[in-house]
């Protein structure tokens, strides 16, 4: 299996069935849900949940492969509670019915079992940016969330930061923007092709050249894991938080 900067000889992908992720939610969780559906995702699996009393969740089934690295998720979800504790609009993490953050689930889609990592995030209402037609203060709003983001993580104090540095290797790394190049083909025929191949060219004349002499951080990895157009909503709730 080879997708993106994933290279295993399984599929790392979770496919549960509705009827799978509604008894890992009520054996995890003890939530009773009345309604289950699908949410994009990528290479994990998301199911937007709704108990008895209304209440919306998002059940998060992360791919076997990162589900190997606790310690990385363990940092994830401390980065997430510190944000939210600073003013940024973040998801929480509601704790299984042993107190824990997070569960390590043996399953099998189909393929073999394989260990997934399992949260249940609080759900935020809105629409995401894949959703909405994105205007300049979108734009800007995304940029100064992205700089307030990388200032609070500054903070963050955990004697296991380091684990983040070792994904700088990682094709979703930004300094691997230039790497993108080799997937331009994929959008042969869609007009944005040629705004990506610009944005890829200003990047390598202007970023990379200076690039040894940015500052090294930990936040680089974690921010551009969350700033993507399924991972961000679209109404302004940054000004509070800025």
């Amino acid at each position: 299996y080879s997708k993106g900067s994933y290279q295993t000889s399984v599929d790392p992908r979770p496919t549960l069935t509705l009827q799978q992720a509604t008894e890992l939610t009520l054996q995890l969780y003890g939530v009773t849900m009345t309604e289950i559906s699908t949410l994009p995702s990528y290479i994990d699996q998301n199911f937007l949940v709704v108990d008895e009393e209304g209440t919306k969740y998002v059940l998060k089934i992360m791919n076997s492969e990162d589900s190997k690295n606790a310690t990385l998720l363990e940092v994830q979800t401390l980065a997430t509670f510190f944000l939210r504790q600073h003013g940024v609009p973040a998801q929480t993490v509601v704790h299984t019915i042993t107190g824990q953050l997070m569960s390590m689930e043996e399953i099998d889609c189909g393929h073999g079992a394989q260990t997934y990592c399992v949260r249940l995030l609080a759900y935020l209402q809105g629409k995401t940016i894949a959703e909405s037609p994105v205007t300049r203060q979108d734009l800007y709003n995304v940029g100064k969330l992205a700089a307030f983001v990388d200032k609070t993580l500054q903070q963050l104090v955990s004697p296991n930061l380091d684990v983040l540095q070792k994904m700088d290797g990682l094709l979703w790394s930004l300094s691997n923007i230039p790497l993108t190049e080799g997937y331009l083909s994929v959008m042969d025929g869609d007009p944005l092709q040629d705004v990506v191949r610009a944005v890829i060219e200003q990047y390598k004349l202007h970023v990379q050249p200076k690039i040894s002499s940015f500052r090294k951080g930990n936040t680089e990895v974690y921010i551009h894991h969350v700033l993507y157009f399924f991972g961000l909503l679209s109404y302004s709730v940054y000004d509070s938080a800025c």
